[in-house]
């Protein structure tokens, strides 16, 4: 009975530190462009996600994790599943990651066709 009682304690402790705010995240006072190929696209709460295979300058391709809100959030802003096609290009505009390389948090998003769209 008491290992029940310490494991309902702990378990919501964990949850709350694993999630952080977007200041602590992500570093608002910059903005980053990237441009590469759509490979993973992930509909999920509490937040969805793109992965992007971006060519650098050397010609190496490296991966970059893409965050995102919540699903309905990024829904009602016009980011329909359909839209994103992997094998694509795709633009990201946003805040780059604070201890994490190559990770961002989405501010608008450039499809192929030009269209924008931001949450």
């Amino acid at each position: 009975m008491l290992a029940l009682v310490v494991t309902a304690l702990l378990v919501p402790a964990t949850r709350a530190t694993a999630h952080h705010s977007v200041p602590v995240n992500f570093d608002q006072s910059k903005e980053i462009t990237i441009s590469g190929t759509l490979t993973e696209a992930k509909w999920i709460n509490p937040h969805s996600r793109f992965r992007i295979d971006v060519k650098q300058d050397d010609g190496k391709t490296v991966e970059w994790l893409v965050e995102m809100g919540a699903v309905n959030t990024m829904r009602r802003a016009g980011f329909e599943i359909e839209k994103f096609v992997v094998g694509d290009t795709l633009t990201i505009i946003g805040w780059p990651g604070r201890g994490r390389d190559r990770s961002m948090l989405l501010r608008t998003a450039v499809l192929k066709d030009g269209t924008r769209l931001t949450p």
